[in-house]
């Protein structure tokens, strides 16, 4: 990743956006049965949920992101190396889950449709999608398209 915290946050602020959000759009509409909300002007039915798992993980990301930074600052070369990036990806993921299954997301519909196998494979193959496409970003999309992105730490607007 990147050597500042704010840095950090504005790189996975733009994955979420960037990659998250259009890939959870695209599910969201595999998803979606006859009863889910329609598009206006277009028709299509889609899902509210996987945008509500996405907004999820970026929380748990953000909230664990400072943690992250303090246990960079111990390592010789103050990076994070993409497989610490990988192992704690999937970590989140858990903790996401964990969330899920503690009651996070009963406001939005019964406990008893949230919580099903079908649900929780659904919801490691959205991660997944997301998480291959950001990963691929970040190893390679980013530092093409955002040549300073690591000279300037991550960081919007820095000259």
């Amino acid at each position: 990743m990147v050597p500042t915290l704010k840095g950090r946050w504005l790189t996975r602020i733009l994955l979420f956006l960037w990659v998250g959000v259009p890939i959870t759009f695209l599910f969201s509409l595999y998803v979606a049965g006859p009863r889910s909300p329609v598009l206006p002007y277009i028709g299509w039915h889609y899902d509210i949920l996987p945008f509500q798992i996405l907004s999820l993980i970026l929380l748990v990301g953000l909230v664990m992101d400072p943690i992250y930074f303090y246990a960079q600052q111990f390592r010789w070369e103050r990076d994070w190396p993409f497989a610490y990036f990988f192992f704690f990806s999937i970590v989140e993921f858990v903790i996401v889950l964990a969330l899920v299954w503690w009651g996070v997301l009963d406001f939005t519909r019964p406990r008893s449709q949230l919580h099903t196998s079908e649900n929780y494979l659904l919801f490691t193959i959205h991660f997944g999608c997301v998480f291959l496409l950001s990963f691929i970003s970040v190893l390679g999309l980013i530092q093409i398209f955002m040549i300073r992105w690591r000279f300037k730490s991550g960081e919007w607007g820095r000259m």
